[in-house]
């Protein structure tokens, strides 16, 4: 999703009613339950702390999870 859409939702959010905010709630912890791959990489990606092939500990982080 581009960045000005997501700005975009971020912004109509503060119009939403009580119940609408509750299903949002429901909707976004349930689409991040379901994700255990991106759970994993994040539960483990501080941990990382040098490169597995050189052994360097000055590391970029170039990818997203």
């Amino acid at each position: 999703m581009a960045s000005k859409q997501f700005q975009n939702i971020l912004h109509h959010i503060t119009n939403l009613n009580y119940a609408q905010l509750k299903k949002l709630r429901h909707e976004v912890e349930s689409n991040i339950a379901t994700n255990q791959v991106g759970q994993a990489i994040a539960d483990h990606e501080e941990s990382i702390s040098h490169c597995p092939h050189c052994d360097s500990h000055n590391l970029n982080r170039w990818g997203m999870t």
